[in-house]
Protein backbone atom coordinates (compact mmCIF):
# COMPACT_ATOMS: atom_id res chain seq x y z
CA UNK A 1 0.00 0.00 0.00
CA UNK A 2 1.28 3.11 -1.28
CA UNK A 3 -0.75 6.07 0.85
CA UNK A 4 -3.53 5.14 3.76
CA UNK A 5 -6.89 4.28 2.10
CA UNK A 6 -8.83 6.37 5.06
CA UNK A 7 -8.38 9.51 6.92
CA UNK A 8 -9.96 12.49 8.19
CA UNK A 9 -9.07 16.61 7.58
CA UNK A 10 -10.64 18.40 10.49
CA UNK A 11 -11.04 22.44 9.72
CA UNK A 12 -10.92 24.63 12.59
CA UNK A 13 -11.94 28.54 12.87
CA UNK A 14 -9.21 30.16 14.93
CA UNK A 15 -8.81 33.50 17.15
CA UNK A 16 -5.88 34.53 18.82
CA UNK A 17 -5.35 37.77 20.10
CA UNK A 18 -6.10 40.22 17.12
CA UNK A 19 -5.91 37.22 14.32
CA UNK A 20 -7.99 35.10 12.28
CA UNK A 21 -7.39 32.39 10.49
CA UNK A 22 -8.35 28.59 9.95
CA UNK A 23 -6.52 25.73 10.94
CA UNK A 24 -6.61 22.54 9.08
CA UNK A 25 -5.53 18.83 10.19
CA UNK A 26 -5.06 15.96 7.89
CA UNK A 27 -4.91 12.79 9.49
CA UNK A 28 -4.05 9.31 8.07
CA UNK A 29 -3.27 5.82 9.98
CA UNK A 30 -1.47 4.62 6.55
CA UNK A 31 2.22 3.25 6.32
CA UNK A 32 3.53 6.95 7.36
CA UNK A 33 6.65 8.66 5.54
CA UNK A 34 9.89 7.19 5.67
CA UNK A 35 12.04 10.41 4.67
CA UNK A 36 9.38 13.42 5.39
CA UNK A 37 12.66 15.85 4.21
CA UNK A 38 12.39 14.63 0.82
CA UNK A 39 8.89 14.26 0.46
CA UNK A 40 8.69 18.00 0.89
CA UNK A 41 11.10 18.99 -1.79
CA UNK A 42 9.08 19.72 -5.31
CA UNK A 43 9.14 17.01 -7.93
CA UNK A 44 9.58 14.06 -5.61
CA UNK A 45 6.93 11.01 -5.70
CA UNK A 46 6.76 8.12 -4.66
CA UNK A 47 3.53 7.53 -7.50
CA UNK A 48 4.98 8.51 -10.54
CA UNK A 49 3.53 11.91 -9.80
CA UNK A 50 4.07 15.58 -10.42
CA UNK A 51 5.34 15.73 -6.56
CA UNK A 52 4.01 18.98 -5.77
CA UNK A 53 1.17 17.90 -2.80
CA UNK A 54 3.15 18.65 0.46
CA UNK A 55 5.63 21.25 -1.43
CA UNK A 56 2.57 22.89 -2.24
CA UNK A 57 0.51 22.54 0.48
CA UNK A 58 3.38 24.16 2.92
CA UNK A 59 3.62 26.97 0.15
CA UNK A 60 -0.01 27.94 0.54
CA UNK A 61 -0.85 28.54 4.10
CA UNK A 62 1.54 30.22 7.33
CA UNK A 63 2.31 27.79 9.73
CA UNK A 64 2.97 23.87 8.42
CA UNK A 65 3.89 20.90 10.47
CA UNK A 66 4.12 17.49 9.57
CA UNK A 67 4.37 13.87 12.12
CA UNK A 68 4.81 10.69 10.46
CA UNK A 69 6.02 7.41 11.72
CA UNK A 70 6.44 4.19 9.92
CA UNK A 71 3.16 2.04 10.38
CA UNK A 72 1.70 4.72 12.47
CA UNK A 73 0.26 7.32 9.58
CA UNK A 74 0.96 11.18 9.05
CA UNK A 75 -0.52 13.86 10.70
CA UNK A 76 -0.17 17.37 8.37
CA UNK A 77 -1.30 20.36 10.57
CA UNK A 78 -1.89 23.59 8.46
CA UNK A 79 -2.82 27.11 9.77
CA UNK A 80 -3.59 30.34 7.20
CA UNK A 81 -4.06 33.18 9.29
CA UNK A 82 -6.27 36.18 7.40
CA UNK A 83 -4.42 39.21 6.68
Amino acid sequence: MLYARHGEIVLEALHQNDRVGIKIIARDSGPGIRDVPRALTDGFSTSGGLGLGLPGARRLVDEFEIVSAAGKGTVVTMRKWKL
